[in-house]
């Protein structure tokens, strides 16, 4: 191949890696400021627990069933609470939890999760309403869900 020709096919892979990376950003653009009415009737299911992925098949869940209570699966057991949402942040009252042993490598996974709960303090949605972040006091989100039942 020519030096020209060279020259010009790695200046269209650049220009098409420009072009999708923007595409990308527009889509991943974040929502902040949800509040209880673009949460109520919603379902999610954790993707991701502290940047450290999640157990295959464990379902995390998390569902907005009535104002101001949250219920769902941290894993092994169910949990049910108050959750408190405004303008882009969330804070969950004490949460109640099923005790049932489950293995090790789940139960770990649970604590993580509820853990996470319990440090919340603002969300955001992406990926135009599908993605949920999670995030405590840093610039990462301790928790990541995708969404599983429309409002």
């Amino acid at each position: 191949m020519s030096e020209r020709r060279a020259n010009g096919a790695r200046s269209f892979i650049a220009a098409a890696l420009a072009v999708s990376t923007l595409l990308w950003a527009a889509t991943t653009v974040a929502q902040s400021g949800a509040g209880e009415a673009d949460m109520l009737g919603t379902a999610w299911l954790a993707e991701d627990i502290g940047g450290r992925g999640v157990i295959d098949r464990a379902r995390s869940t998390m569902e907005f069933v009535k104002p101001g209570q949250v219920g769902g699966l941290a894993g092994c057991n169910r949990y049910f609470g108050a959750v408190v949402l405004d303008e882009g942040t969330i804070t969950f009252g004490n949460l109640a939890a099923t005790r049932k042993m489950c293995a090790e490598p789940l139960m770990v996974q649970e604590q993580r999760f509820l853990k996470a709960l319990s440090e919340a303090k603002r969300l955001d949605l992406t990926h135009e309403g599908q993605i949920l972040l999670i995030y405590a006091d840093g610039t990462e989100p301790v928790l990541r869900f995708s969404r599983i039942v429309d409002k």
